[in-house]
């Protein structure tokens, strides 16, 4: 149902006469132009205008819902964001859309299910891999994060903070051996990033590892120093 701002905002700006219905391009056109000059209320009402026109768009569907999303709801953002991927589950602006809103809200488990559709089409891109290695690392499945994290290609590096979210929370949860896979993955792509040094020290004591406790701790020094 169309919120009552966007009905208000429907009948104030995007309406047009009955001998002369605004066609599809001129409702993206208007939404666009709306959205540039920051009337979130006229953007998003000519992009619900666009979904009366071809209600099984999937792209119209998520165009309000990523409106929602820009200007700042949320709630609102997530349902027609699903409603895009009820039309078509390969939509990956949808996909990420949900997926972002999901986590952010602290159901990280729809994310991953959002995700994983796009993701089984070759060629998907890396961004997705990240989003569902983060919503599989609040949702506490390590291994899942660990994998996605490396499918993400030339792009792996600017996802290390991921990997080092992985491991502060896998040596929280006591889980050691996950830990330790993602110690080695974040040291791989920033050996001198000092929150990693930290948690890997205290991994190496957890472990019972004093040599890589040594190492770890002149590193951080070091690192400290620069």
């Amino acid at each position: 149902m169309v919120p009552a701002l966007v009905a208000t905002a429907i009948a104030a700006g995007a309406s047009s006469s009955a001998a002369d219905p605004p066609t599809p391009i001129e409702c993206q056109v208007r939404s666009e132009l709306a959205a540039a000059k920051g009337d979130g209320l006229k953007a998003i009402a000519w992009a619900v205008s666009l979904v009366t026109l071809d209600p099984h768009s999937s792209y119209a569907l998520s165009r309000v819902a990523s409106l929602y999303e820009n200007f700042g709801d949320d709630s609102a953002a997530l349902d027609w964001g699903q409603r895009a991927l009820a039309v078509d589950s390969l939509n990956s602006e949808a996909a990420m859309l949900v997926g972002r809103v999901s986590c952010l809200v602290g159901d990280p488990a729809r994310a991953a299910a959002a995700l994983t559709p796009p993701l089984r089409r070759s060629g998907a891109a890396p961004e997705l891999y990240a989003l569902r290695a983060l919503a599989h690392e609040l949702d506490r499945n390590y291994g899942a994060a660990l994998a996605d994290l490396k499918r993400t290609g030339s792009l792996l590096p600017d996802f290390e903070w991921i990997a080092t979210g992985i491991l502060g929370m896998a040596l929280e949860d006591g889980r050691l051996g996950e830990a330790y896979s993602a110690f080695q993955l974040a040291m791989e792509l920033r050996p001198d990033d000092t929150r990693t040094l930290a948690l890997g020290i205290s991994l190496a004591q957890r472990l019972g590892n004093p040599a890589l406790e040594r190492t770890l701790l002149r590193a951080l020094r070091a690192s400290e120093v620069r």
